[in-house]
């Protein structure tokens, strides 16, 4: 079994520039675990999404077009629980309803 520690760059490293795709696939995969494990919704964090998918906080962080991806990947019936000054930071809290 690796060691996160030893799989993941640390903050200090260069920086990786995530895509948008990167984001979408770690938010519809938390997305798909919450409905199977038979959630109605689940509240998914900016920074925690992150987090998930990449580095975070590091310098050169994708920040904003993980807020991007959470915003256009939002439903009827979502609701952004939390926005932070200028709509996007790692304070962006968003409930999705299950299943999608």
């Amino acid at each position: 079994m690796k060691n996160d520690a030893a799989v993941r760059p640390q903050a200090n490293q260069a920086p990786v520039r995530l895509s948008k795709g990167d984001f979408v696939t770690g938010l519809r995969k938390l997305l798909q675990v919450a409905a199977r494990a038979g959630e109605t919704s689940v509240d998914v964090r900016a920074a925690t999404l992150h987090t998930d998918v990449g580095v975070y906080p590091a310098r050169g962080h994708s920040m904003p077009t993980c807020c991007t991806v959470m915003y256009e990947e939002m439903l009827p019936g979502d609701e952004i629980l939390l926005t932070p000054p200028g709509g996007k930071g790692p304070a962006l809290l968003v409930r999705y309803k299950l299943p999608r």
